[in-house]
């Protein structure tokens, strides 16, 4: 008796367990995890319960346009799809369009694996969590880059208004622009990684840092500017860029991390900036063109050596304390004002004081020991002063 209740529980429970769902079951063509609780449904991988893991590159699951609705009809029920099971679409290599309707609010991990044709993704304007710029699918809370289909190409501006771009977010894409605005703070690593066909970059003038591998491997990539904002340039960064012959890094800049430009074997000259401060081991190893370097920073720099990133391991020509006026960021206030006699520096103690002139060639060099510094007073004309890592113009009329 004590058995026959004990089987009695195990097959109610199995049946409870099958009201609540019914797995990797195909309707119209699309396999679905149905919720019978909730009535709810998730489109789903079709082989999950086979060795698909291995083997899913035999197969494709989806082929051509896969439009989810937004109810699907099973055993006399309506279910409402309002997600994508993990891997839900991997090795879908021959799926190029995906529509998603307004109730999918769901997607689990590693849905679009392998999914190498798709290239254009449309979503109901009525989704409250996803949506679309530019062909890239984006989470409006947080607001925040989700997905860049792995077909893509041309031209790109992404979204104003995101913060990040994510770890390996345009890896392997066919882009050729992209146009990356003002509300970016961080680039990822590995977020442009082998985008081979990839000319033209625009780093909005707010990012802080550069992550590693960042940009690596992009093949076609022939000029690249570091705006101001940038402070960290990270390990491998534009490592293998083989085209790239010009590098603008502004003032601001005060780390390149180690491997970061090597193996950039067209690049020829390379300007560093005076608020440099650290260039890792290797930065520039193996760059055997960089034969001119201009070094604005206070890094004791020498050709043929080793030190400092390799940054002047191959060159033939080392300029020293030269300034590009044109780029300077005159923004900070130095406590600086001029005499009949003199130019006078105050909290100067411990700085680097230079003078440049208008052709960006320094005219001035000392170190101070003294709180105020006065230094003979020049001939009429515009200069640019730096004390420490700050910089002002200075007229002077005689």
């Amino acid at each position: 008796m004590k058995n026959f209740k004990i089987n009695i529980l195990f097959l109610s429970l199995i049946i409870f367990a099958t009201t609540l769902s019914a797995s990797e079951t195909a309707v119209d063509g699309i396999y679905y995890n149905f919720n019978k609780t909730n009535f709810t449904a998730k489109v789903t991988y079709k082989g999950a319960e086979d060795d698909w893991m291995y083997d899913f590159t035999g197969e494709e699951q989806y082929v051509g346009i896969l439009n989810v609705p937004e109810t699907v009809v099973f055993e006399g029920t309506t279910y409402t799809v309002i997600g994508f099971d993990n891997d839900a679409l991997i090795g879908s290599k021959l799926l190029e369009i995906l529509v998603i309707p307004a109730t999918v609010t769901e997607f689990g991990t590693g849905v679009f694996t392998s999914c190498n044709s798709l290239h254009t993704i449309y979503i109901d304007e009525n989704n409250p969590t996803f949506f679309m710029y530019n062909r890239v699918m984006y989470k409006r809370n947080p607001l925040s880059l989700f997905f860049v289909p792995r077909a893509i190409s041309g031209s790109i501006e992404l979204y104003n208004g995101i913060t990040t771009i994510p770890s390996s977010a345009f890896q392997y894409r066919n882009v050729t622009e992209v146009i990356i605005p003002e509300s970016v703070i961080e680039i990822k690593d590995a977020a442009f990684n082998s985008c081979s066909y990839l000319t033209s970059v625009t780093i909005g003038d707010n990012v802080t840092s550069i992550g590693r591998d960042a940009f690596s491997n992009c093949s076609s990539l022939q000029e690249i500017e570091i705006p101001f904002s940038v402070k960290i340039i990270d390990q491998l960064a534009f490592s293998s860029c083989n085209n790239l012959t010009e590098i603008t890094l502004n003032n601001g800049l005060e780390t390149i991390g180690s491997y970061a430009f090597s193996y950039c074997s067209s690049l020829s000259s390379i300007t560093l900036p005076s608020s440099l401060t650290l260039i890792e081991n290797k930065a520039f190893y193996l760059c055997e063109s960089l034969k001119t370097v201009v070094n604005n920073s206070n890094l004791n720099i020498q050709i043929g050596s080793e030190t400092n990133g390799y940054v002047a391991y191959y060159a033939t020509e080392l300029i020293e304390n030269t300034l590009d006026i044109e780029s300077v960021d005159v923004q900070h206030a130095i406590d600086t004002y001029c005499t009949k006699e003199h130019i006078v520096v105050s909290n100067a103690r411990n700085k680097t004081i230079r003078i440049y002139n208008v052709s960006g060639k320094c005219v001035y060099s000392s170190n101070s020991n003294s709180q105020t510094e006065q230094i003979p007073i020049f001939k009429t004309g515009v200069y640019t002063i730096r004390v420490g890592n700050f910089s002002k113009k200075l007229i002077i009329t005689r």
